[in-house]
């Protein structure tokens, strides 16, 4: 095995290959000793090529690994996105169960006789009817989305899926059951773990 098989990022440690100009996990340049032997113009033209690499090369007793801030520590959520992942799929039956009714002669005949019942001209029910259907079944679309959004994005950690979950929590808050997830999602520690200070 020869040295130009062993080449590791001053950086990040990564193994390098012998052709890599650059370290391809961290994209720093890879330091190569200056071959006393090499001609000075090609020396200068080599240098040219290179960007300068910031720091001198490692020394012996040199740490060559950078000192990176320790990633914020990921808090446990539990069953937190499961709770959203159920309330995804709850959402889809109601919508489900709603555009049933909507499509259904039976159905549509009982929405039209609670429209009718509540006052509705004649005129205006096919356009209620329109409304229920954007309206409701859109609306359990939507929050369906928002609840699944939050469901993958809590579980992998990502911003979106953090502000999703406390959009669906601010909203549950209206009915009170989302106060405690919510005060769960702005503590301090999970706001760190998802990028958002």
């Amino acid at each position: 095995m020869t040295t130009e098989e062993n080449w590791h990022c001053i950086s990040c440690g990564v193994k390098l290959d012998a052709g890599h100009r650059f370290c391809w996990s961290c994209g720093a340049p890879r330091w190569t000793p200056e071959d006393p032997l090499q001609p000075a113009v090609h020396r200068d033209e080599r240098a040219s090529d290179l960007p300068p690499a910031g720091r001198p090369p490692p020394t012996p007793g040199m740490s060559v690994f950078q000192s990176r801030a320790a990633p914020p520590e990921r808090p446990n959520l539990g069953l937190l996105p499961w709770l959203y992942a159920a309330g995804a799929i709850l959402l889809l039956i109601e919508a489900t169960q709603g555009l049933a009714s909507f499509l259904s002669p039976t159905g549509r005949a009982q929405l039209l006789t609670e429209i009718s019942r509540a006052g509705v001209a004649e005129s205006m029910r096919g356009g209620f009817l329109t409304v229920y259907l954007i309206l409701v079944i859109g609306g359990f679309l939507v929050a369906a989305a928002l609840h699944a959004a939050a469901f993958y994005g809590l579980r992998r950690f990502r911003r979106w899926g953090w502000i999703s979950a406390v959009v669906v929590a601010g909203l549950w808050s209206l009915v009170i059951v989302g106060i405690p997830v919510l005060l769960r999602l702005v503590d301090r520690n999970v706001r760190r773990a998802f990028g958002v200070e």
